[in-house]
């Protein structure tokens, strides 16, 4: 017999994952030819087995790295959108505390504008003013903030912008105040109404009477201005 027929050979062949695994076993002699064509036509017979796994594993490879991409860039995306929101929020925030700082500066400003300009109005009304010497005046009592008291005396017919104007050159006055007198509690018209030019008679002042200057922290326009002098 040749050796071809004494030759028992077995070819076993196991696929997992499209690899094949190939496993042969011979008893007795055999030829190189003989092997190599068994394994041959082994490989042969597997190959399409080996084929279809090949391509489910790239197709689950793909959907698998396809989903993974896809969270991933979900989640890329959504970390994006919440640094601009956070980014937007910090820039309206500054923005918001930069005109709060600039409104308190302009404020801050003006008022010390304001304040300058009325001790300038002071001055102008000391020399404009002056204390009547006739007999039959009013002696008026201006009570300061601060507890200090002015005596002075005004006619009749004086209105009560004089009375204003008067106060407002008292040493230690506020810059802004209205005259309000306590027996009976009553408040003087203001500065800037029409009823300011009623005569202290008319608005029923007596000689003795009390005036007290109550400070207007709003600094309202109603205080003495030099544009109504």
């Amino acid at each position: 017999p040749s050796i071809l027929d004494r030759d028992k050979a077995v070819v076993s062949t196991q696929s997992t994952g499209g690899q094949m695994r190939m496993v042969y076993k011979s008893q007795g002699s055999s030829t190189v030819d003989a092997v190599i064509s068994r394994l041959t036509t082994a490989i042969l017979e597997n190959e399409p087995v080996l084929e279809r796994q090949r391509t489910r594993a790239r197709v689950s490879e793909s959907s698998s790295s396809q989903q993974i991409m896809q969270e991933q860039d979900a989640a890329f995306n959504e970390s994006l959108l919440a640094d601009q929101e956070r980014a937007k929020q910090r820039r309206a925030d500054e923005e918001a505390a930069r005109l709060v700082v600039e409104t308190e500066e302009r404020k801050q400003r003006e008022k010390e504008e304001r304040v300058s300009g009325r001790e300038g109005l002071r001055e102008q009304l000391r020399e404009k003013l002056e204390e009547p010497t006739k007999d039959h005046t009013l002696s008026l009592l201006f009570r300061l903030p601060n507890g200090s008291r002015v005596t002075r005396a005004f006619l009749p017919e004086a209105s009560v912008k004089e009375l204003y104007e008067f106060a407002f050159t008292c040493k230690d006055a506020p810059n802004f105040f209205t005259l309000v007198t306590n027996f009976p509690k009553r408040i003087l018209p203001a500065y800037d109404t029409a009823e300011v030019v009623l005569s202290c008679r008319e608005v029923g002042l007596e000689s003795s009477t009390t005036l007290f200057l109550q400070e207007d922290d709003s600094e309202s326009e109603g205080s003495v201005s030099e544009a109504e002098m």
